[in-house]
């Protein structure tokens, strides 16, 4: 059977990639797939997905060797969106360790028996939290 076209991975500029590496993986239960360096373009990358890059969607995580004075955000980023059925859980242990919210958990508006928060990873990308499936 022919590889279906699909979207592989999502690229995200880090200032510590171990920071950003620990905080997905113990948060989220996603697993550190791969690391690598390219000195054609002075950084260090990693990848962390829910399974085998061939086949689940990746998170490269990428630090320049020299990182810029001022970190700046693209305005036009929003955020990257997690659905754990343990969310509330995973947002307690955020809380006590002192992860900031943007949004503590709250019903949906489509589905109240669902939660929604949003949280700021070690570098302010914002990401949002459910339980819905």
């Amino acid at each position: 059977m022919p590889q279906q076209p699909r979207l592989r991975h999502t690229a995200l500029r880090v200032r510590d990639l171990d920071a950003s590496i620990e905080f997905y993986t113990k948060y989220f239960g996603m697993t550190l797939t791969r690391r690598r360096t390219s000195e054609a373009r002075t950084h260090h990358a990693a990848y962390i997905a829910y399974g085998d890059e061939a086949t689940h969607h990746a998170i490269e995580l990428v630090q320049d060797f020299t990182p810029p004075a001022e970190f700046q955000i693209g305005n036009l980023y929003w955020h990257l969106n997690f659905s754990l059925p343990n969310m509330m859980d995973v947002c307690a242990r955020m809380k006590e360790d002192g992860v900031a919210f943007v949004e503590e958990p709250t019903p949906m508006s489509m589905d109240p028996s669902f939660h929604v928060a949003f949280v700021t990873d070690p570098d302010g990308y914002e990401v949002e939290l459910t339980d819905f499936p």
